[in-house]
């Protein structure tokens, strides 16, 4: 059964591949090996230039917890509880408690992981959509609140 150079070529990705096919192809073979290497030039722009070291990352700063919209027509709540306290260490998705209206109760989660600094409305009173409700601190702000 006759097969095509094609098919005997490896599913490898980079100079490999071009090496191979041309390596199978009629004619190829006569170059010899120093005509398929890289000149002096590609290899030198194929080197990665030294990269300066990256700077040292800030601290990151507090997050707020928002209101979130809960509909068209709604555009206020009222805290139904919260399930943490301030100092409590919290992780990104953990539920913090709860807000309600008259068509519509939603739980609240953590956006970000870290440390509860601030509840910002307390339990059974009411914030507009956009309103911060908590706010959550890097993990190592819990020597800031005071704890």
């Amino acid at each position: 059964m006759f097969r095509s150079a094609r098919s005997r070529v490896p599913r490898v990705i980079g100079e490999s591949c071009l090496v191979a096919t041309l390596a199978l192809s009629p004619g190829v073979a006569s170059l010899g090996a120093e005509a398929l290497a890289p000149t002096p030039s590609e290899t030198r722009s194929q080197t990665p230039e030294p990269t300066s070291p990256s700077p040292t990352p800030e601290k990151r700063q507090d997050t707020n917890v928002v209101m979130p919209s809960l509909g068209e027509s709604v555009t206020e709540a009222t805290v139904g509880g919260w399930e943490v306290k301030v100092g409590e260490t919290v992780s990104d998705g953990d539920w913090l408690g709860s807000v309600e209206t008259d068509k519509v109760d939603m739980e609240i989660y953590a956006p970000v992981s870290g440390v509860v600094r601030e509840i910002v409305v307390g339990e059974g009173e009411t914030a507009k959509v956009g309103d911060v409700l908590a706010v959550i601190g890097p993990p190592d702000s819990s020597s800031r609140t005071g704890e």
